[in-house]
């Protein structure tokens, strides 16, 4: 196992070398362990494989006492058939077959580790209900796995300053929203000037650019390209008990937030004295009045779904001044299905996320999960799941995935060190890890050690960078029986 895996960490340098007890050179792996590859399994099904209970026998009397074996007919009997002198007159275990210990390192090397992909979003249960005369059955389809975090929470809309560029999207409304008066009155006389109409306005031989507006009757003071306006955002949010833990910068409201900033000042910055024993030293919001502050809200996530839409106390659905349903109890979505890539009319490559979420939700509704024809003008080219495999190219050692039979067994000694699973997915975020790899590598992997990529694993933050990729099936023996998305 460290012949096989030797040249890999020779290349992260992690290799070096000892003297024997002889004299002789001993090449070491650091931190060596062979449960860092998976075809430790498979060597250790060979060992199993041809090993008889005679050997058991003989290795169990190793301890016994030195004139007791000499003695035993049995382990003689053992020694004569199963054992044999080496060169430095040692007894050894006969080999199973001549050249045994090449041919299992050659099947070792060319071995590919298959993986469960996770990509089954729901099966069908038999669902049955008692009712008066006997039972209900319903078909029901029932999600492989979580559908979100545990966590509910609501939702308040807040005040923020935003710069944006002066152009053709400037209409009243959003004229409205800039926050300096003396930019407002200019915007909106310009636009009354051309009819209220902003493409004419503010685009084209109007644009300030070319055609400035001026803030004063001497024409030398010009508005700004960028202004700011003031914007709402979606915060999410959730009550949180106040403790050590409690990060005081993401609470909601500036006058508690006040307060326990304070609290903690008069505690020399250590939450874990100021923040404990808040029944026998309470914080006070309002002292003359008894009221303490022992929960806070904070904000959560950034981005949440939906569960459910207000209702009134007849179950009546409550509609907002738009008729829309108002939405309610908001969830983080948690892990994500697949990534679908495609290539847009530029050429460029671009992803479209779905969560299992939307994933289920879209099997409820009897959609395709995989959206081909997400956008009329991209042409859809693969999906990545977890646990997927794709072979990556190697210009250093001139592997080029495109130039050689992925589906014959005799090229995948050479596939073997570019195949690389899908670890995990976000937005413009992919993690792969190498097949024969057993642990997963996280954020400080890739900051310390640089020299694994292409080694280990690979890091992308961007669609474009996969396009010279291959996708392949790998079946449950092991074996490449797909190219390309099936």
């Amino acid at each position: 196992m460290k012949e096989l895996n030797w040249d890999k960490y020779e290349k992260l340098g992690l290799t070096y070398e000892e003297k024997g007890k002889n004299g002789e050179r001993l090449y070491k792996i650091k931190d060596w362990t062979k449960r860092n590859d998976h075809r430790h399994h498979a060597m250790d099904a060979i060992t199993v494989a041809f090993t008889k209970p005679a050997h058991i026998q003989y290795l169990n009397n190793l301890n016994a006492n030195s004139d007791d074996r000499t003695n035993s007919k049995s382990i003689k009997g053992i020694e004569n058939k199963y054992l044999e002198k080496d060169k430095h007159n040692k007894l050894r275990f006969i080999k199973p077959k001549e050249h045994f210990r090449e041919e299992v390192k050659n099947h070792l090397n060319n071995l590919l580790v298959s993986y469960k992909s996770k990509s089954k979003v729901v099966t069908n249960n038999k669902n049955i209900t008692k009712r008066k005369n006997g039972f209900n059955s319903k078909i029901q389809l029932t999600p492989r796995g979580q559908l979100h975090k545990d966590t509910v929470y609501g939702k308040i809309q807040q005040y923020a300053n935003v710069e944006e560029k002066v152009n053709a999207t400037f209409d009243e409304h959003k004229i409205e929203r800039v926050l300096v008066k003396s930019y407002k009155m200019a915007l909106l006389k310009r636009l009354n000037a051309f009819g209220n109409d902003p493409n004419i306005a503010f685009a084209g031989k109007n644009a300030i650019t070319k055609n400035p507006i001026f803030l004063d009757d001497a024409c030398t003071i010009k508005l700004p390209e960028k202004i700011k306006l003031l914007n709402f955002e979606s915060i999410y949010t959730i009550r949180k008990p106040i403790n050590k833990d409690l990060k005081i910068d993401k609470v909601i409201d500036p006058k508690i937030r006040k307060i326990l900033e304070d609290r903690l000042k008069a505690f020399d910055n250590k939450p874990d004295k100021a923040f404990v024993n808040l029944d026998e030293n309470p914080i006070w919001l309002n002292k003359e009045k008894g009221i303490s502050i022992k929960r806070v809200k904070i904000s959560g996530i950034s981005n949440a779904e939906a569960l459910h839409t207000k209702r009134d106390n007849n179950g009546l659905e409550l509609l907002d001044k738009n008729n829309n349903p108002i939405p309610t109890d908001f969830i983080s979505t948690g892990n994500n299905h697949h990534v679908a890539i495609y290539r847009d009319e530029k050429g460029n490559l671009q992803e479209n996320i779905v969560s299992f979420f939307e994933a289920v939700e879209r099997k409820n509704q009897g959609v395709e999960i995989i959206d081909k024809s997400f956008k009329a003008d991209w042409t859809f080219l693969f999906t990545m799941k977890q646990n997927e495999f794709f072979v990556f190219p190697n210009p250093a050692n001139n592997f080029d995935p495109n130039t050689i039979d992925l589906m014959d067994e005799k090229n995948y000694a050479i596939i073997s060190p570019n195949l690389f699973r899908v670890q995990k997915i976000s937005t413009s975020n992919y993690v792969f890890n190498h097949h024969l790899n057993t642990t997963a590598i996280g954020g400080e992997d890739f900051k310390n050690r640089k020299n694994m990529i292409g080694v280990l694993y690979y890091f992308f933050w961007n669609p474009n960078s996969l396009n010279e990729i291959k996708k392949v099936r790998i079946n449950h023996l092991g074996k490449i029986v797909a190219v390309g998305e099936y």
